[in-house]
């Protein structure tokens, strides 16, 4: 069952059992209220009928209270049963059963004297004494010590009682009559408020469930292959998080599918330039058709050597990339690394690309000496990657010089070539992958490579809590440089590093 079924049945169950609780809570209420007033009525009905027959009594007209309680049972049919008794004569008006209401009154007649018998005792002194004093007030009697007053009333024969009887059934249905439009109007209102409760039920529900309905559909597509799909935010409570997240994990997955595949194409069309060239000179090679000329000979051995550095170059940065990006650098990966060594086996190693293009390579001084601690892998990534874009951009006759300085707290190196310069609009973005300048991108010219060197020397530098700064003026040079701590911990620097 959909979460929006369940908690729209739910909350309907819960509303409903409110709304009849309530209804049910004020028809009772109404119901009890009622019948109070009924036997208030009937109260009335019965002090009216005991101040006649007292009336009656006194006046010695029997047949007044009689014929009172006739014209009360004709006037109220519930009235199914009347007594009246008259010093011990009983008149009844109807036959008594169970299913009436009794009441009864009794009165004594007016003016009957009452007997008080004052008992009084002596004092200690052995008198008792009495005042009796008579007027229109009353009587009253002050007597000494103690003293016992008794009282005899009329026997309650010498008096007149009434007794109705009225008929439970009529009582009830009388009720009910008055408590049904009451009823009605309850049941309309109810009814009114679960249709609109059922309505705003049924909104809150597309509200809370929605989002969850939409993030479930998007994790189908996502998984279907749809990377571009995203789900509107539209609130700011656990749900609109857990969207955001969505989002910001399909937008990371797309950046990262688009990066492999980005990667890979570029990685193929830089393998296979060079490759097609490798293939061609080997066939000739193969065929016997190089020419016999040894200059010749070299020159064409060092154009296969470039190609295969090209591709060495080109897998290498890729593989760099598909690594973890935040790899945890191991203990046992950190050993003694002499930089000037990597200078050396670099340039030798793109010595036939600098000659390709007449590029004179300015080594390190053989005295100049320069060690950290660190993966010898990274070290290598960033002195290779600052070489080779170096020479790509060096111009033709141009040169390459690389510079190492070592002191106690951090080892500095450099490498720098002259050509055209970088523009500064182009510096913040140069360690982007894939990033090409805006004058490359305005001529169409393509340099060879897959435009992810400085995005992993950046990449590596960070792992070795370092910085790599880049200084140019357009038309002349370009330098790149390096600073690696010694020590664990980055170093802290005011200047504008990368």
């Amino acid at each position: 069952m959909r979460i929006r079924t369940k908690h729209q049945l739910i909350t309907a169950a819960l509303i409903a059992s409110v709304v009849v609780s309530i209804a049910a809570m004020v028809i009772h209420t109404q119901r009890k209220m009622l019948k109070t007033q009924s036997l208030q009525r009937l109260s009335a009905l019965m002090e009216g009928a005991a101040r006649i027959a007292k009336e009656s009594f006194d006046s010695r007209d029997r047949l007044m209270a009689i014929s009172y309680l006739k014209f009360l049972q004709k006037e109220h049919p519930e009235l199914a049963f009347a007594s009246v008794s008259y010093g011990g004569h009983v008149s009844n008006i109807g036959e008594e059963s169970d299913g009436l209401i009794y009441l009864e009154s009794s009165a004594f007649p007016a003016g009957k004297p009452v007997r008080y018998t004052i008992s009084a005792y002596p004092s200690p002194s052995g008198a008792a004494t009495g005042d009796l004093q008579v007027s229109t007030a009353g009587v009253s009697l002050s007597v000494s010590g103690k003293a016992t007053v008794a009282i005899e009333e009329p026997p309650a024969s010498l008096g007149v009682s009434v007794r109705l009887g009225f008929v439970k059934k009529m009582i009830d249905s009388e009720v009910e009559r008055a408590l049904d439009p009451l009823m009605r109007w309850t049941a309309g209102i109810a009814g009114g408020f679960m249709l609109l409760s059922f309505f705003i039920n049924i909104w809150v529900a597309k509200l809370l469930t929605g989002p969850i309905e939409m993030l479930a559909k998007a994790t189908g597509l996502l998984a279907a292959g749809r990377l571009d799909v995203q789900v509107p935010v539209r609130t700011k409570d656990e749900v609109g998080a857990l969207t955001a997240s969505f989002n910001s994990m399909s937008g990371r997955l797309k950046e990262l599918v688009e990066s492999r595949e980005d990667i890979l194409h570029t990685l193929t069309h830089e393998i296979n330039t060079p490759l097609n060239g490798l293939k061609g000179y080997l066939e000739l090679w193969q065929d016997g058709k190089l020419p016999p000329d040894p200059e010749q000979n070299r020159h064409v051995i060092g154009t296969m050597i470039v190609a295969v550095l090209r591709m060495e170059t080109s897998l290498g940065n890729a593989l760099s990339l598909f690594r973890a990006e935040n790899k945890a650098l191991s203990k046992e990966e950190l050993r003694p690394v002499q930089v000037e060594e990597v200078f050396a086996q670099t340039l030798t190693m793109f010595a036939p690309m600098a000659r390709e293009k007449n590029i004179t390579l300015v080594p390190l001084h053989k005295a100049i000496k320069g060690c950290v601690t660190a993966p010898e892998e990274l070290i290598k990534q960033i002195v290779v990657n600052l070489v080779s874009n170096a020479i790509k951009y060096a111009q033709e006759g141009g040169q390459l010089r690389v510079g190492l300085h070592d002191n106690p707290k951090e080892l500095m190196f450099y490498v720098s070539n002259t050509g055209r310069g970088i523009p500064p609009e182009d510096i913040p973005h140069l360690f982007t992958k894939f990033y090409r300048s805006h004058e490359d991108r305005a001529s169409g010219k393509r340099i060879p490579g897959t435009g992810l060197g400085l995005n992993i020397v950046r990449r590596a530098v960070k792992a070795l809590n370092g910085r790599v700064y880049v200084t140019s003026k357009v038309g002349e040079k370009t330098m790149f440089l390096v600073r690696l701590p010694k020590a664990a911990g980055k170093i802290s620097d005011t200047g504008a590093g990368l």
